[in-house]
């Protein structure tokens, strides 16, 4: 759960870049079933289709704060108003989406907050097989309360600021193909202040990350490929140093190789493994190297039920302590079965140890346990409604570190 929410702000389409021979799977989910015979029409604009959409829901959740003690709970009603514009072209796309949420908390208003995001992605289909593309993102979002790079004493939780770009190109090659990226970010963190107004100074965190990525792969059947893929990445922050504050900034490298399949067309899913490093340009943070794997399973049980499974390894970004970042290992299950054809129920559980790194003895480490159900109804196209139930707990090493977090939601969500 710990990695930074804000990482979704910055997130792209990019249906810009062509991802894989593989990407037209057979092998569908019983919740991608569902979503597309209840698609929404949206609204022909010339060659291109608008879809707006909102989504309403009420949550209850018994511990806002993320605490181990004295756990506050309150009400809080969500509004996410969305358009999403999609070209509809034979070659080429063009896509836009603007999304905005809304958090109202009934009895602690300082946590009230908006977050919004905006986003722009577009593919050029320069000759068959040769695609080149990128896209941009503007956004902002509030870091979890449960986060460890967040200062707990803050009367509000912490605000960022997500700018982001990236280009790439495709090209396939018969059997086989390859593929460019290159994204930049910045985030921009706001101070914070504590119940007694004094500052918090989160402008330490400010930073611009850099990242290019190089991936081949081959695709020994129609339903196999296998690839390798180079990522080298810098994250340069704006605070180059001082006695209260380090600097954080840091270069790492990723090496992976691994296969797609989809298979008998009731199963797919993606392997990796390889080695990964950051290297800090302050020798008073340590440097890491581990080994980094994961995967991701989908199987259908039946035309009705379908199976999801991961796991996930690499070195995360933190700006808790005197960690210089931490290692993530995350486990994660699923069951989706459609009891109608327009109902669905789900149960998910998930499993992660995140394992802080420094000179220092006894680094944080934190365990994090989490399970849900819930179920979706679609009455008609334009019209869901779903409710659902999710439980968090965390086990740390570190004074306060533990807490436990139920939550119960109600949602309503109206699209054309």
């Amino acid at each position: 759960m710990m990695k930074n929410t804000l990482l979704s702000v910055s997130t792209l389409a990019l249906l810009a870049v062509v991802a894989s021979p593989l990407a037209q799977s057979r092998v569908v989910a019983a919740s991608e079933k569902l979503a597309t015979e209840h698609a929404p029409l949206g609204v022909r604009a010339g060659s291109f289709l608008v879809i707006p959409s909102v989504d309403v829901e009420g949550k209850y959740n018994d511990n806002i704060y993320a605490t181990q003690n004295n756990a506050k709970s309150d009400f809080i009603t969500v509004v996410r108003p969305a358009v999403a514009v999609k070209s509809n072209w034979s070659r080429h796309a063009l896509n836009a989406t603007a999304n905005v949420e809304d958090n109202r908390y009934m009895d602690n208003d300082k946590e009230s907050n908006t977050n919004y995001n905006v986003a722009l992605d577009g593919r050029a289909d320069v000759m068959r097989e040769t695609s080149l593309g990128g896209g941009i993102s503007m956004g902002r979002n509030h870091e979890d309360r449960g986060d460890p790079s967040s200062v707990a004493s803050a009367v509000e939780p912490t605000e960022v600021n997500v700018m982001a770009g990236r280009i790439g190109a495709y090209r396939g090659l018969g059997k086989a193909n390859l593929r460019l990226d290159s994204e930049a970010r910045n985030l921009d963190f706001d101070n914070g202040r504590t119940a007694a107004n004094a500052v918090i100074n989160n402008n330490v965190r400010d930073r611009n990350e850099y990242a290019q990525t190089v991936r081949a792969g081959y695709q020994f059947t129609p339903s196999t490929e296998a690839f390798v893929k180079a990522v080298a990445d810098t994250r340069a922050y704006d605070s180059k140093g001082t006695t209260a504050n380090r600097n954080r900034s840091n270069h790492g490298t990723t090496y992976t190789g691994g296969l797609n399949f989809d298979l008998t067309g009731k199963t797919k899913g993606e392997v990796f493994a390889g080695m990964a490093e950051r290297n800090y340009v302050d020798n008073g943070f340590k440097d890491i190297s581990e080994a980094t794997y994961g995967g991701n399973l989908t199987h259908n049980l039946s035309d009705l039920t379908t199976l999801k499974a991961g796991i996930t390894r690499g070195i995360e970004e933190t700006t808790a302590g005197a960690s210089s970042g931490y290692v993530g290992t995350n486990y994660s299950a699923m069951v989706e079965h459609a009891i109608r054809r327009n109902v669905l129920v789900f149960a998910k559980a998930g499993y992660a140890t995140n394992e802080y790194q420094g000179f220092a003895a006894n680094q944080r480490e934190d365990k994090i346990t989490n399970a849900g159900i819930g179920a979706d109804w679609w009455l008609n196209r334009c019209i869901k409604a779903g409710l659902g139930y999710n439980f968090m707990t965390r086990n740390s090493n570190v004074v306060n570190g533990d807490f436990d977090r139920n939550v119960v939601m109600v949602k309503l969500i109206g699209t054309y």
